[in-house]
């Protein structure tokens, strides 16, 4: 009997999770015309993963209340970010950034991320299906192409040396850092995509994804402490996050919920007795 391949899972997705749901917006800084702005030694960047979780929290006030104001905002700040994207759908990164702050792994602007890359594509589609133009749906189509093509010069996406797919958080001029909760929030996008659309093609990709975080959370789990932050840096103390530990538990109980694979379940439940 042939053995199922390992790097691809087989789930039929339920519908109706939503793992971003808020009934208030974030209380993060903006300028006078409401865009989402981020501070770094004393200098406002646009931060796309920052800019576009905003957004979403925009619109599930609005779902709460019914305040077109909130849609309107999170309309403007998804133009904001689409008006500086590469290649019209690829969010960039306008700083650089030193990883667990190690000056000599730093990745050098412009970087782009897969998470930001996912965001987008929840929030394009989201606009989509409370807001009814079809031009977020372009949208949500165009941000979705980048997450499939890792062929890209824009790539977001990878394919790792054990064939495994990865949605690489931190893509540019460093290599791979393969971190589980960026992958997780960008296979989140894949979600409501695939929810809004039925595209088979988002479902495939969504369970190659599956496929990588069942084969690499047992090897990012450390009995008795906190996970690891992601696979390529597992020797600096601060890439072993008690925070990233947590945000790790509820990912994965999240993809349970998903999937209806308690596989999934039972890895959070392993996390959370190595630390809590």
């Amino acid at each position: 009997m042939q053995q199922p391949d390992p790097r691809i899972t087989d789930f039929a997705l339920t519908s109706g999770i939503d793992p971003y749901h808020r009934d208030v917006a974030l209380p993060l800084p903006t300028d006078d015309w409401g865009i989402n702005l981020w501070e770094r030694a004393g200098k406002r960047y646009r931060h796309p993963v920052q800019q576009t979780q905003f957004a979403l929290s925009l619109l599930g006030e609005y779902r709460a209340t019914g305040d077109l104001g909130k849609l309107a905002l999170a309309d403007a700040n998804a133009r904001d970010l689409l008006d500086r994207a590469a290649n019209g759908y690829v969010l960039q990164y306008g700083f650089d950034f030193p990883l667990h702050g190690d000056a000599a792994n730093t990745i050098h602007a412009p970087w782009r991320s897969a998470m930001a890359q996912g965001l987008l594509l929840s929030l394009s589609t989201r606009l989509w299906t409370l807001a009814e133009e079809p031009r977020w749906l372009d949208v949500a189509d165009g941000v979705f192409a980048t997450l499939l093509d890792e062929d890209a010069e824009d790539w977001v996406t990878f394919t790792d040396a054990e064939g495994f797919t990865w949605l690489e958080e931190y893509a540019g001029d460093v290599e791979p850092m393969r971190v589980l909760n960026g992958h997780v929030f960008a296979m989140y996008g894949l979600y409501d995509y695939w929810h809004a659309t039925k595209t088979d093609e988002a479902l495939t990709l969504f369970n190659r994804a599956a496929a990588t975080v069942l084969h690499y959370v047992p090897r990012l789990r450390v009995p008795g402490a906190a996970s690891w932050y992601g696979m390529r840096v597992q020797d600096n103390p601060i890439a072993q996050s008690p925070k990233y530990h947590r945000i790790h538990i509820g990912q994965l109980g999240r993809l349970a919920d998903m999937t209806g694979c308690d596989r999934f379940r039972e890895l959070a439940e392993t996390l959370r007795e190595d630390f809590s």
